[in-house]
């Protein structure tokens, strides 16, 4: 199903709904898409050292390979990315601890760092996705 027809299909039940359940599902199909977001990072992250490993392994001599830094700060920024993901995981728990206990200074502060923890785990990645193709076709 294309993108656009579902949004579709989604808004004409909810028209139907009241607003707390029109919010109760905009909640939940938002819990969804950053669950998804999580895991997808972690996938990629990891997948693309596993891979990158194997690489050089089978492909690269590494006494003779050029640009060697390429790779290391590739494997950093996805380490970093990973890491990032797995430090949002705290930093949301602590937000919706705080939501519960109704400390909503408390609660925007932590939202906000588990934010820049999500973007600065994309943004790694996909440094570290770009350095490892510069490095696969440079040793080739």
């Amino acid at each position: 199903m294309e993108f656009s027809s579902l949004l579709t299909s989604l808004r004409k039940r909810f028209i139907n709904m009241n607003s707390k359940d029109y919010e109760k599902q905009i909640l939940k199909y938002r819990d969804y898409s950053i669950k998804q977001f999580d895991k997808l990072i972690i996938f990629l992250s990891s997948g693309a050292i596993v891979i990158s490993i194997g690489f050089i392994n089978n492909v690269v001599n590494l006494k003779t390979e050029i640009s060697k830094s390429l790779l290391i700060w590739s494997w950093t920024s996805f380490a970093l990315s990973l890491i990032s993901i797995l430090i949002s995981q705290k930093t949301s728990l602590i937000t919706m601890n705080k939501e519960l206990l109704e400390e909503k200074k408390c609660s925007n502060f932590y939202d906000k760092i588990t934010d820049c923890l999500n973007w600065v785990a994309l943004i790694s990645l996909s440094i570290g996705i770009i350095l490892l193709i510069i490095f696969i076709s440079t040793n080739l």
